[in-house]
C-alpha cells in the first residue's frame, strides 16, 4: 500500500473517539506496513529461489499471525457486544394487571391493517402505543419478525432519543476498522501466496493453535471498548 492508503487510515483512526478502537485501529495500521515492508524484503531476495521466498515469507508471518488474529476478532467480538447493547435496551413495560390498558392494547390490534406489508408501511406514522400492541404479541397482528424488529427500532427512539444514532455511530467506527483488517489480511494472503481468506484462517489457526491468551485480551479490551 502507499503512503497516501496509511494517511487516510491515520485520519479515519484520528476521527474515531474511542480511545480503545483507536489504538486497536493503529496497531493494525502498523501491522499491515510490517506486511509490506515483509513483501518487498522476501520478494527482493534473489538469493532464494520461489520456493524459497515462499518459505521465508511463511515462516516470517507465523510470527505474526497472533497480530491478525487478535485484529479480526476485535471487530467480530466489537460488532457483537454493539448488538448486545441494543438488545439490552428496555422499553416501558406493559402492565399485564391493566385491564383498561388491554382492551385499549385490543382495539388497537383490531383497528390494525391484516396485512403484514400494510402494517410495515404504516409503522413510521405510529403512536408508542401502537407500537408497542405490535410487539406485545406480533403473532395477533400478523406482524413477521422484520416488521417486529422495525417496531421495536421505532419504539425505541420514541423512548431512547438519540440511542440507537450513537450505536450506529460506533457501529460506524467498527466498520472503518473491520475494512482495514480485511485490506490488511488480503495483503498477509498475497504475501504467502494462499487462494483466499478461508485458507489465510486456517494458516493463521495452525500457526497459533492455543488462542485463549488473545480470546482472554480481546474479551478485556473489547469490554473497555463497549463500556466508553
Amino acid at each position: 500500500m502507499n503512503d497516501r492508503y496509511y494517511s487516510l487510515l491515520k485520519e479515519q483512526a484520528a476521527g474515531i473517539p474511542n480511545a480503545t478502537v483507536r489504538t486497536t485501529f493503529d496497531r493494525l495500521i502498523e501491522l499491515h506496513r510490517e506486511i509490506d515492508s515483509m513483501t518487498a524484503k522476501v520478494r527482493g531476495d534473489t538469493d532464494l529461489s520461489a520456493q524459497g521466498r515462499t518459505k521465508k515469507a511463511r515462516d516470517e508471518v507465523k510470527k505474526n499471525a497472533w497480530k491478525m488474529i487478535r485484529a479480526k476478532a476485535f471487530a467480530s467480538r466489537l460488532n457483537e457486544r454493539i448488538d448486545e447493547k441494543r438488545a439490552k435496551i428496555e422499553l416501558p413495560p406493559i402492565d399485564k394487571t391493566d385491564a383498561a390498558g388491554a382492551v385499549l392494547r385490543s382495539q388497537v390490534r383490531d383497528r390494525l391493517p391484516k396485512s403484514p406489508k400494510e402494517i410495515k408501511a404504516l409503522l413510521p406514522t405510529m403512536s408508542l402505543l401502537y407500537l408497542q400492541t405490535i410487539l406485545e404479541a406480533p403473532e395477533l397482528v400478523g406482524a413477521d419478525r422484520e416488521t417486529a424488529e422495525a417496531a421495536r427500532t421505532l419504539a425505541i427512539n420514541i423512548v431512547h432519543p438519540g440511542k440507537l444514532d450513537e450505536l450506529e455511530r460506533e457501529r460506524a467506527a467498527v466498520q472503518l476498522l473491520t475494512n482495514a483488517t480485511a485490506a490488511a489480511a488480503d495483503a498477509m494472503r498475497d504475501l504467502i501466496e494462499l487462494p483466499n481468506a478461508h485458507a489465510l484462517t486456517d494458516f493463521l489457526n495452525q500457526a497459533v493453535p492455543d488462542q485463549r491468551h488473545i480470546e482472554a485480551d480481546v474479551e478485556r479490551e473489547t469490554e473497555l471498548a463497549a463500556a466508553a
